[in-house]
């Protein structure tokens, strides 16, 4: 290898001196952009959390409610022209005391157990979530909480329920500072014991006394202090009887503690360790919601808003709830169901009332069953019932889409049997027993014929008659069977009558809606709540629906229902042997929905029918609600006879058909005279798509309500 040169050597030292100069400088320039970038990153995320924690300390209330504390809010529930009607109380149970009424021993044990250095920090304790990091890490799992009371206090009030994240944290923390700069350790203190849960029910340290050891807070010894302090870290699980021997050995912990800080001496804890504690309670009976007025309407919008909300939430936020309550509907409605149960035959006691006005699905009034509200808070309007024969709408419906059947053709009221899932006979009969040949449409579905609805179901096939139903509006699981055609799938009035409201719409189908908006208790609007609504049928086919439900009131089972000013369409219904009784009908802008039967879910028997209580109820109502709203009495969408349906009380304006519905008669009779189609659809036997149903098991029958438990191959 040939010797190189001083002078090669000194060119070659320049260039790797000038390549690693460049190297350098490349570095240098990427260090430099990788650094603006993770400051730009870092500046961008700093300024969202600082957004995050700014929205999040925008549902602070000023601090100053605190000075007179009251730990659970009203809920605030206002009418249709935002009318405060009631405030609702709280449901925890909770008794406020001072701290001087909180025994030494308790406030010593929550220092020992939560924050034993509480009268030295400001509210944060640095050396505290210092403290706790180390021993999470060391531990590989959370096993100590660096918060202070007064962050727990904040948590507790501000964020209970909440998912923890960061911006929460940060929060937490500065309310805190804030609390603590405004208010005496002392108070702090005895904020926390007043509004800490202690699971049991019991909210607020005098009433966990109450409830675990039958005493007042005042009276508590060192060795009870220290199982209640052990518990408020996990409440449900520590407070249940299940878990005692878990409490107890944390209770233990706490006294160490208690011995090891100083609080007591050893003598103390001797004592304290060795004493046998005694559970009894004066007090812990699961308090309700307090509903002065229009408890049904009202329970039925906060466990709507449960389905939402955090139900603790709820309460103490002190929500303010905006509803469609219509008061003088509602009070029309309460009356006349206590007054139709009260001539109601023996066994019928109770009932439900439901009435949803037609433009935009506001439900008005809602009663769910009379007497005490308190001893009777199963909401009847909510729950479902069998729909007996208030269902055959949707066979009637599901027949016209599939042109089984037309509005003025023949259908056969002739024996009819078939094998059920068990291979069993199956005959069904009229409610007379009787069977009438070939008859009109119309004058089946009128008089609630059994055999015709069936021969209908069994030619459209049964999925046909679910999917009308829940395009309808019902929302409940109905059984795969043939003899779902007569209703033994159980419906609950809320949504049977706005199934009829779709059919009101001339087939447009709307959410029911209770609540408009929800706001907070300083006004801040949480949500807005707007009806659902979509095109379920076309309004041709639903009009020969509205036409026989129109027949059933002229002439039919539903005569009773007549109202003298204004047309009236709907349907009966009886089931279970007069354990579920009906009638729901609409007038062009009202549905109305009722239901009667008995909490002990008995059969009735004897003459009683929807055609012969609830139809009454129904007119009892609708007489004092268009008293009250005076409103015209207009048409229906869809139908296309006009007024039929109206009684003859009083003479009756003339009423307009559309163009697109010029058809009217005045009279079931004169209807009758026409000459009518005959069809053979509604009397052919077609194999169901969905197979040979499996039957059905009664899963639940009391208070009135029959459910059934339906599985398909």
């Amino acid at each position: 290898m040939p010797k190189r040169s001083f002078k090669d050597r000194r060119l070659n030292a320049l260039k790797f001196r000038e390549d690693h100069a460049s190297a350098k400088q490349y570095i240098f320039y990427i260090a430099r952009n990788v650094c603006f970038v993770l400051l730009f990153i870092g500046f961008i995320a700093v300024a969202f959390l600082g957004f995050k924690v700014g929205m999040a300390l925008m549902d602070v209330p000023d601090l100053a409610f605190l000075e007179k504390y009251n730990p659970v809010q009203t809920i605030q529930v206002y009418d249709k022209n935002d009318k405060l009607v009631v405030a609702v109380e709280g449901s925890e149970q909770r008794i406020i005391v001072p701290l001087k009424m909180i025994s030494r021993s308790m406030q010593i044990a929550l220092l020992a157990a939560e924050d034993h250095r509480f009268y030295e920090h400001h509210g944060v304790s640095p050396a505290g979530i210092a403290r706790a990091f180390l021993s999470n890490v060391s531990h590989g799992k959370v096993v100590e909480g660096g918060s202070t009371i007064t962050q727990q206090l904040a948590k507790n009030l501000f964020f209970e329920g909440k998912k923890r994240s960061i911006d929460l944290k940060i929060a937490e923390l500065l309310i805190a500072v804030a609390i603590e700069n405004k208010f005496s350790k002392d108070k702090i203190l005895e904020l926390y014991l007043n509004e800490v849960y202690f699971g049991n029910n019991a909210y607020g340290i005098e009433q966990a006394a109450r409830n675990y050891f039958g005493k007042h807070a005042s009276e508590l010894d060192y060795a009870e202090s220290a199982f209640l302090a052990g518990i408020i870290r996990s409440p449900s699980r520590g407070g249940s009887a299940e878990n005692r021997a878990s409490a107890v050995r944390r209770q233990r912990s706490v006294l160490e503690k208690m011995t090891e800080y100083g609080f007591i001496s050893p003598e103390e804890f001797q004592v304290a360790s060795r004493e046998n504690l005694v559970f009894r309670s004066f007090g812990a009976e699961p308090a309700k919601l307090s509903i002065q007025k229009y408890p049904y309407y009202v329970s039925a919008c906060i466990e709507m808003l449960k389905g939402r909300y955090n139900a603790a939430s709820i309460e103490r936020q002190g929500l303010k709830i905006y509803t469609n309550l219509d008061c003088g509907a509602q009070e029309a409605a309460e009356r006349a169901l206590a007054a139709g149960l009260a001539r109601a035959p023996y066994g019928i006691n109770q009932g439900a009332l439901v009435s949803i006005r037609v433009a935009d699905g506001a439900v008005v009034a809602l009663v769910g069953g009379v007497g005490d509200y308190m001893s009777n808070q199963w909401n009847c309007a909510t729950n479902p019932h069998t729909a007996g024969s208030a269902f055959k709408p949707f066979v009637y419906l599901a027949g016209f889409e599939k042109g089984v059947i037309e509005e003025y053709g023949m259908v056969e009221d002739t024996p009819f049997s078939m094998k059920d899932h068990q291979g069993k006979e199956y005959k069904p009969k009229n409610y007379d027993g009787k069977f009438l040949g070939g008859i009109t449409v119309a004058k089946a579905f009128a008089y609630s014929r059994n055999i015709p609805a069936l021969k209908i179901a069994q030619s459209v096939g049964i999925d046909s008659i679910i999917s009308v139903a829940e395009r309808a509006g019902v929302k409940e699981v109905l059984a795969p069977h043939i003899s779902l055609a007569l209703g033994c799938s159980a419906v609950s009035p809320l949504n049977l009558a706005n199934s009829y409201a779709t059919f009101a719409r001339g087939g447009m189908y709307m959410s029911p809606s209770l609540v408009r908006r929800v706001e907070t208790r300083s006004g801040k609007v949480l949500e807005n709540f707007y009806p659902d609504s979509s095109a379920a049928f076309d309004r041709n086919t639903v009009a020969q629906l509205v036409d026989l439900m129109q027949d059933c009131v002229a002439e039919g089972t539903g005569q009773l229902a007549k109202l003298p000013d204004r047309p009236v369409a709907g349907k009966t219904g009886t089931a279970d042997q007069g354990k579920d009784l009906w009638f729901v009908g609409f007038t062009p802008d009202l549905v109305t929905g009722v239901w009667g039967g008995n909490k002990d879910n008995k059969a009735v028997g004897g003459s009683a029918t929807g055609g012969t209580i609830m139809t009454r109820i129904f007119r009892d109502y609708n007489v004092a609600y268009y008293r009250r709203n005076p409103t015209p009495a207009g048409f229906f969408v869809a139908c296309n006879r006009g007024a039929q349906g109206l009684g003859t009380d009083k003479p009756i304006e003339p009423v307009k058909a559309s163009s697109s519905y010029s058809s009217s008669y005045s009279s079931y009779s004169a209807y009758s005279s026409r000459k009518r189609k005959k069809t053979a659809g509604a009397t052919r036997v077609v194999r169901e798509r969905r197979g040979t149903p499996t039957g059905a098991a009664v899963v639940r029958a009391d208070r009135g309500i029959t459910e059934y438990s339906w599985s398909r191959r």
